[in-house]
């Protein structure tokens, strides 16, 4: 797996390289993204791609069949492609994960995976964005995440940093000062 993890970060760095060189980084992300959402809602098409026994001349063309109807950018296209015929489509989400953060960590950005009881409103999103922005010094995305197990608040996890401001949190660490006096 520890193989796994790093082959999927050195195709996401070349990707990235290029990317950033033709001024493109969020629009290839993008249509990462799009691809993996393709992959999976048609089960049959990601089948085909994983299968070892179907020859990486014939999945490198259906990949680039399925990325001129969709529209995808030649970068996207090719490097799909590539990933087809070297018979490393099974590693397409751990490289999107990875260009994402190499695409983030160039842009001087970082992501936060929010945990709410409910639904943050575009405002709520925007003022967690900037509070967590002004503390960290970087611009942070907010990934959110409803938590139905949260009486309240929110748990902001950014990388291994974790920000507890739930009530659920709250009442934990009064509980705790209660116990020890």
């Amino acid at each position: 797996m520890r193989r796994r993890g790093a082959t999927s970060k050195r195709y996401a760095k070349a990707l990235v390289q290029l990317a950033l060189e033709g001024g493109r980084a969020e629009e290839v992300g993008q249509e990462l993204q799009e691809a993996l959402a393709l992959l999976a809602n048609h089960p049959k098409l990601s089948d085909l791609l994983l299968r070892p026994w179907v020859k990486g001349a014939m999945k490198q063309n259906v990949v680039a069949e399925v990325a001129e109807r969709s529209g995808w950018s030649a970068p996207v296209k090719d490097f799909l492609g590539l990933l087809a015929a070297r018979g490393r489509m099974d590693h397409l989400q751990e490289i999107v994960l990875a260009y994402q953060g190499f695409v983030d960590e160039a842009f001087g950005r970082v992501r936060a995976r929010v945990r709410t009881a409910v639904a943050l409103t575009d405002e709520d999103r925007r003022q967690i964005s900037e509070h967590l922005s002004r503390a960290l010094g970087k611009e942070v995305l907010v990934e959110e995440a409803v938590d139905r197990k949260l009486l309240g608040g929110f748990v902001a996890e950014i990388g291994s940093l974790v920000l507890d401001s739930s009530l659920n949190g709250q009442l934990s660490r009064m509980r705790e000062r209660l116990v020890k006096g």
